[in-house]
């Protein structure tokens, strides 16, 4: 036996050595293909550290007195993946009447999630207990999402508000949020992501929805998660529709 093979034979039976070398694999191939080597394999890619970076797990979001203060990092295979919940808002904020006006061309709505690549494979993509909905969306997770609803009528436009704590935010979770609020037909969303990171890192989910075009419109899209139920405040006028 040569020494190369002897010391290959003892990185692949040293689970601390196996775990270093798995944490070199893109993520596609550690969350898909490691696991199907072997038991052990299998076993390794359960670590915690393994677990972190699939975004199963959370990292810590309060570092050391020794370490920087880490940058969020969006997950890479969920933005591949969803990329209308990871898309970046527009470079100036569109009035109203602007969303009024071109709803679909500014924010995406059901129909960029339906156009969605995983959105094409619907049966395993759909199932309740599928890997991504267990995901966290970023590292650290985001710990709190605010929840805008905007209704546009005729004449007025209304808001109501609320707001998620205490959370470790999974795909799944946001998933559901944003499909119980643009399955029709003229709702549209946007996304904004936290730039610090801490237990006070936020997400926000804003949806505008258009009541003249909604009323009689069925819904086009239907997840099969469960539906959220947000404590939202009351409506709230906030302007004139234009």
């Amino acid at each position: 036996m040569s020494l190369s093979t002897t010391a290959r034979d003892t990185v692949m039976s040293t689970p601390e050595l196996l775990e270093l070398l798995l944490a070199q694999l893109p993520m596609r191939d550690l969350l898909l293909r490691a696991p199907l080597v072997c038991k052990m394999w299998f076993a390794t890619t359960r670590a915690p550290a393994l677990q972190r970076a699939l975004f199963f797990a959370p990292a810590p979001d309060t570092p050391s007195a020794f370490e920087s203060t880490p940058a969020p990092v969006r997950n890479p295979l969920l933005a591949e993946l969803f990329p209308p919940f990871f898309a970046p808002p527009p470079p100036n904020r569109m009035s109203w009447a602007d969303v009024r006006a071109n709803n679909r061309m500014f924010w995406p709505d059901a129909r960029a999630i339906m156009a969605m690549p995983v959105a094409r494979a619907l049966a395993p993509f759909a199932r309740r207990d599928a890997s991504w909905r267990r995901m966290l969306v970023a590292q650290p997770p985001p710990r709190t999402l605010r929840v805008t609803e905007r209704c546009n009528g005729r004449t007025e436009i209304f808001d109501r508000r609320a707001e998620l704590r205490g959370l470790e935010l999974r795909m799944g979770e946001l998933y559901d949020l944003v499909l119980g609020s643009v399955k029709w037909a003229a709702a549209s969303f946007c996304v904004t992501w936290p730039e610090a990171v801490g237990r006070e890192s936020e997400l926000t989910l804003e949806t505008v929805s258009m009541s003249q075009y909604v009323m009689g419109i069925d819904e086009v899209f239907h997840g099969q998660g469960e539906e959220p139920s947000p404590e939202f405040g009351e409506w709230v006028r906030v302007g004139r529709a234009s």
